[in-house]
């Protein structure tokens, strides 16, 4: 099981975080209650802090059998109830079961990568309302193994 970040910041100077969970069996049945908590836990707390949002954007996907974005970017502030019904989604992925071969576990990882950095433009552009973005890069790091991948836009 790995879980991965992205993050970068939009136009506006918002920070993003891309989180990727790679919900795979076997991992994914000794984990995810674990994680699973520990998300809701950090989300809880990141929705009921004064002051300034330290993670003002979000978006998750998981990547089981299949690459699924389980919440587009949301603003974390005020959407307690939406991040709760995502974490649920989360722990209801099958932990069972076998992915046949690691390349499809790093092709399913790639797309969500892609995926994901497209979500991204759409949000900036979105939200830029027609000027040009400043993006260059977005940071991809594997929390695990602490590599640092950096994709440009």
């Amino acid at each position: 099981m790995k879980v991965f970040r992205l993050t970068g910041k939009s136009q506006d100077g918002k920070a993003t975080l891309v989180l990727i969970v790679e919900a795979l069996p076997p991992w994914w049945s000794d984990t995810c209650t674990v994680l699973c908590d520990a998300l809701d836990d950090v989300l809880s707390l990141a929705c009921s802090l004064d002051g300034p949002c330290r993670i003002p954007l979000l978006s998750i996907y998981a990547i089981s059998r299949q690459q699924e974005c389980l919440l587009p970017f949301v603003q974390v502030r005020g959407n307690l109830a939406r991040l709760h019904s995502c974490v649920e989604e989360l722990r209801s992925i099958p932990g069972d079961g076998c992915v046949k071969g690691s390349a499809r576990g790093s092709e399913l990882l790639r797309q969500t990568v892609l995926d994901s950095l497209q979500q991204f433009k759409q949000y900036v552009r979105h939200t830029s309302s027609g000027s040009q973005t400043n993006t260059k890069s977005v940071e991809v790091s594997n929390r695990l193994c602490m590599h640092i991948y950096y994709v440009y836009c």
